[in-house]
């Protein structure tokens, strides 16, 4: 459906900053899916990659906390990066499991950073440099005021 610029159709969303902010997870979201859809990865799992090789030994409760998700929930897709032979768990219990990149990992982890870096580029185009740390810092403090709730 076309809506005619000269109609008077009012959108109640416009306004609003979580309609923004959802709309622009979703479009960025993809984007990034489709940089890596040539690697076999999905958003999820580059970005476990991504973690993982640039903290060897972490566990998934450091990867939980770093992400802001339950534990739970990463194990489906620590399990899969495992099985995929992209990374190995070490000796520990539960989650304190230390987990490394394989040989195999590691590869595919220079690959990811540069799918993400080409990504970051693209979605960060018309944000002069100097201005990306505040953008940075209001998105933090939106999720953070999302997270807590009200005072």
């Amino acid at each position: 459906m076309t809506i005619d610029p000269d109609s008077a159709f009012t959108d109640p969303l416009d306004a609003m900053l979580g309609f923004h902010l959802r709309r622009t997870a979703a479009a960025v979201t993809g984007a990034l899916g489709e940089g890596l859809a040539p690697l076999g990865l999905n958003p999820g799992e580059a970005t476990l990659l991504r973690l993982i090789g640039a903290n060897p030994g972490c566990s998934q409760s450091d990867i939980a906390r770093a992400l802001r998700a339950q534990p739970a929930n990463l194990v489906p897709l620590i399990n899969k990066l495992a099985l995929s032979g992209l990374l190995e768990k070490g000796a520990g219990k539960g989650r304190a499991i230390p987990l490394t990149l394989t040989a195999q990992g590691q590869a595919l982890h220079g690959r990811v950073c540069a799918a993400f870096d080409a990504h970051e580029a693209r979605i960060g185009r018309a944000i002069p440099i100097e201005q990306r740390r505040d953008v940075i810092a209001l998105l933090r403090q939106i999720c953070l005021d999302a997270c807590c709730g009200p005072d």
